[in-house]
């Protein structure tokens, strides 16, 4: 199943065409106070209220720097550490190779975020097909169930910025593994699962 993004988009677009602009005003205005109800209290909403501390400091990643983790057939590469954010984030490069990428699987607790710097790599999340090139941005929340490949024919390679931070421990545990055995799938999984990750069986 491809992407309807698109398909909604332009759907909505010809609708709105259709319409007198006295009836788009009033779509509109209809829209913006439905999103305004349904706006949740921030920290700015409250009286006397001060930004929330962090304790996080400024840094600078240079181009070589990082630490490099090869697993599951790609090379991912640790940009930014939790540590570095106060847990809010961290920051992973993945070099993937022509038809390569993890397992199904899902995350229980991070959002993962993907910017494709190079290649062209199908992503499947949930009922969802998308084809991301150079430039492309995926969002995937935890909880759906998602993976993603190579399909070009030259390497691939996206940076993901997993939120909160924490899982990069995830690739350091794997990585300590044996690396002239292939890998026993209940160790995998068992470390997986301290980190909130299961794999899953792939759809026939």
């Amino acid at each position: 199943m491809t992407s309807r993004f698109r398909s909604i988009d332009g759907s909505l677009f010809f609708s709105l065409r259709r319409l007198g602009w006295a009836a788009i005003a009033a779509l509109m205005t209809l829209v913006i106070l439905i999103l305004s109800s349904r706006s949740s209290l921030t920290w700015a909403d409250a009286p006397d209220a001060n930004p929330p501390e962090t304790t996080a400091a400024p840094f600078w990643v240079g181009a070589d720097a990082g630490t490099t983790w090869r697993i599951f057939g790609l090379e991912i590469v640790g940009k930014v550490m939790s540590s570095q954010t106060d847990g809010a984030y961290s920051v992973v490069i993945s070099n993937t190779p022509p038809e390569g990428g993890p397992p199904l699987h899902v995350h229980e607790h991070e959002d993962e975020l993907f910017y494709i710097l190079k290649g062209t790599y199908e992503f499947r999340f949930g009922d969802e097909t998308v084809v991301a090139n150079p430039g492309d941005f995926v969002h995937l929340p935890a909880h759906i169930p998602h993976t993603f490949r190579n399909i070009g024919s030259e390497p691939g390679m996206a940076m993901n910025t997993m939120t909160p931070g924490g899982f990069e421990q995830f690739f350091v545990e794997i990585d300590r593994l044996p690396k002239e055995q292939p890998l026993d799938r209940k160790q995998v999984a068992a470390i997986a699962s301290r980190y909130g990750l299961q794999f899953l069986p792939e759809s026939p």
